[in-house]
């Protein structure tokens, strides 16, 4: 049955791989319900990416700027090295890697949505993974040659705050991985109305 609803949202070679768990596919099916209703169809691949880092971004909903001095007042020292400097987090270390309550991941800086936690998965690498931004526009794509190496940077395309990177070998449809710094996130936990 799974298999047959994603062969008609995501027609690619699909790898049930990643499927190893009741809640995973739990999680798969809310996803796919969670875009059905929105309507939004859209799937991110790493050639897009590649567009947007060397093209130009999307255009954000809305756009938060301010001073140094305001971000510094309002972020931890943790959260200001990472989001304004572009400073990563010690893997394994951050408060959300773990985490698999359901909700949305908002920037820490500016409140604005980036992922779900329908689309989180388990990447083994010591940070926050996901496989696609909540909405195409809430991401912006930089090209990273620090540390001697080529890679793509993800920020908060409403305020440019710095996220992590995302890299082409994630799972399958998209085969994308966000790697997000839990420090550049805080999470929105959805409410249940379950009694």
């Amino acid at each position: 049955m799974i298999r047959v609803v994603i062969d008609v949202l995501f027609p690619l070679n699909y790898n049930c791989k990643f499927l190893n768990n009741n809640s995973t596919i739990f999680k798969l099916k809310k996803s796919i319900l969670l875009i059905k209703k929105r309507k939004e169809y859209f799937m991110l691949t790493w050639k897009e990416v590649i567009n947007f880092s060397v093209k130009g971004n999307p255009t954000p909903d809305k756009r938060v700027e301010k001073s140094e001095a305001e971000w510094q007042a309002q972020l931890t020292p943790e959260q200001f090295r990472i989001t304004r400097q572009k400073g990563t987090e010690r893997p394994h270390s951050g408060a959300l890697c773990s985490i698999h309550d359901e909700g949305k991941y908002n920037c820490v800086c500016c409140d604005t949505p980036l992922f779900d936690s329908t689309i989180k998965f388990s990447s083994g690498t010591g940070w926050p993974s996901f496989t696609q931004p909540i909405k195409e526009n809430a991401i912006k794509y930089e090209r990273d040659t620090a540390f001697g190496m080529v890679r793509v940077e993800v920020m908060c395309n409403t305020c440019d705050g710095h996220l992590g990177h995302v890299f082409p070998d994630g799972p399958e449809p998209s085969g994308l991985r966000y790697c997000i710094n839990s420090e550049s996130m805080q999470l929105e936990k959805e409410i249940s109305n379950d009694n």
